[in-house]
């Protein structure tokens, strides 16, 4: 079950989308269910249209398919898809943590450092990779101040971290606290190249 929104009008399906796909990572919603608007609705506390546009953005990104007057149901994630989201993850963040350092000032720079640190800190006391990637991702995009990237940002985010959310990446907890810890120092020292190589080891890519 899902629990019930008490949310403003404004941009409620985005909202709706949201807490869906949160359901949909968490496991409340497991892949292959089949999904009903009215019931969706029904627990959400809201009105059938806005749960439509959720399920409607949730299938562009890959996390809800549709068979026309068949079902509505939540995808699978492949081993296939999960690698290349995982590759597609790497690269995205490199791109993001390298337009935050050009443009951050060294004031901007020592608070960024600052609250990688503190991410780094709760995860080591509760082991969520989950949460700690999506706090850096919002981070990252924030302080690239790309308006096209902070556009998609919202969407991509929601299909990484699903796609993601059983996968084992490279490092485990320690390393990868101590990897967090590493990128708030290079975030520090303006390091571009060194933020891309703690990003290729979390991701486990390559570097050529």
């Amino acid at each position: 079950m899902i629990e019930m929104l008490d949310i403003p009008p404004m941009r409620l399906s985005d909202m709706v989308a949201e807490r869906i796909a949160s359901a949909i990572v968490a496991g409340s919603i497991p892949a292959g269910a089949r999904v009903r608007d009215q019931d969706l609705a029904d627990q959400l506390g809201v009105s059938r249209m806005p749960v439509r546009e959720a399920l409607q953005r949730l299938q562009r990104v890959g996390l809800i398919e549709t068979a026309a007057s068949r079902y509505t149901r939540v995808t699978k994630v492949t081993p296939e898809l999960a690698d290349a989201t995982r590759e597609f993850a790497g690269h995205y963040s490199i791109s993001a943590v390298r337009m935050a350092i050009a443009r951050m000032s060294d004031v901007e720079r020592l608070n960024a450092s600052d609250t990688i640190a503190a991410i780094a800190a709760r995860l080591e006391g509760d082991h969520d990779i989950v949460a700690a990637r999506r706090e850096l991702h919002a981070l990252l995009v924030k302080l690239a101040g790309n308006t096209f990237m902070s556009s998609l940002s919202s969407d991509i985010g929601i299909a990484i971290e699903r796609n993601l959310a059983a996968t084992t990446l490279p490092l485990d907890d320690a390393e990868m606290v101590a990897s967090f810890r590493a990128l708030g120092d290079a975030v520090l020292n303006a390091d571009a190249d060194e933020a891309e190589r703690i990003m290729r080891r979390q991701y486990g890519i390559e570097d050529h």
